[in-house]
């Protein structure tokens, strides 16, 4: 016994967006926040993509960030630096009608060069005066406690690449908030044989990988950019006229934006 053919759901209208789209440009609102909140660290970046066929956004980010932080074992470390990232993402809803909304993959190429400052605080003797060890730091190699030490300016570099993954929603005419999630992978780095980095602007805190979060405001600005078009579904009705076969189909109409 055959069963009964299963009908094929009928296909909705999709975006068809031409080339351009508008240019975008962003700034992260996280790291200025974080900062404000107790971080250790305070970076600052804007972004400038430019929408292609609503399915790709080459973008480029400059950022800056900066530390200065003494740890509870008198350890002081100081960076401040530019840094910038490059790459694209793809958007997984391009044919969907609200194409204004992203749901987005991507990955990025990020560099920065740098200087770092570390060094550690010696003690003053409460009894004789004068300076003397610090007690909480221990030499790594010959025991005993260690010598205090400061490293100024020295030379540094890094470069990674990121896997990124985020969303951006439309909140009023030209103006959209998205959320992004990076994981930062160490590509190469240069860093002191006695002294290595523990912050790098861009990346974070120093080591083969890290995680980073932006919180972005977005305006879009739409000159030049065409109004995309909504492509009806081909229609299965058929008509015999003689002998010839006449099918249906469905059209492009203009996408109403307002």
């Amino acid at each position: 016994m055959q069963g009964t053919p299963k009908e094929k759901k009928p296909e909705g209208p999709k975006l068809k967006a031409p080339l351009y789209n508008g240019l975008y440009v962003s700034a992260d609102l996280y790291g200025l926040g974080s900062k404000l909140l107790g971080s250790d660290f305070l970076s600052s970046e804007i972004g400038v993509g430019v929408n292609l066929k609503n399915q790709f956004m080459p973008t480029v980010e400059l950022g800056y960030g900066k530390t200065n932080k003494w740890n509870e074992n008198g350890i002081h470390y100081k960076s401040s630096a530019p840094y910038f990232r490059i790459g694209v993402d793809y958007n997984i809803r391009f044919k969907k009608l609200d194409y204004e909304d992203w749901l987005y993959f991507g990955v990025r190429y990020g560099y920065s060069s740098f200087k770092y400052t570390i060094g550690n605080a010696p003690i003053v003797d409460p009894k004789y005066g004068g300076k003397i060890d610090n007690p909480n730091l221990i030499d790594p190699i010959w025991g005993g406690l260690s010598i205090p030490y400061y490293e100024n300016n020295i030379n540094g570099n890094m470069s990674w690449y990121e896997l990124v993954a985020g969303i951006r929603t439309k909140i009023y005419k030209n103006f959209f908030m998205g959320w992004t999630l990076r994981l930062r992978y160490k590509m190469s780095a240069k860093e002191a044989s006695n002294a290595s980095p523990w912050y790098v602007p861009g990346f974070g805190k120093y080591a083969s990988s890290a995680n980073g979060m932006t919180y972005t405001l977005i305006y879009k600005f739409a000159l030049g950019a065409k109004k995309p078009t909504v492509v009806m579904p081909i229609k299965k009705k058929k008509t015999v006229t003689g002998k010839k076969i006449i099918v249906h189909r469905g059209g492009n109409t203009p996408f109403n934006t307002k």
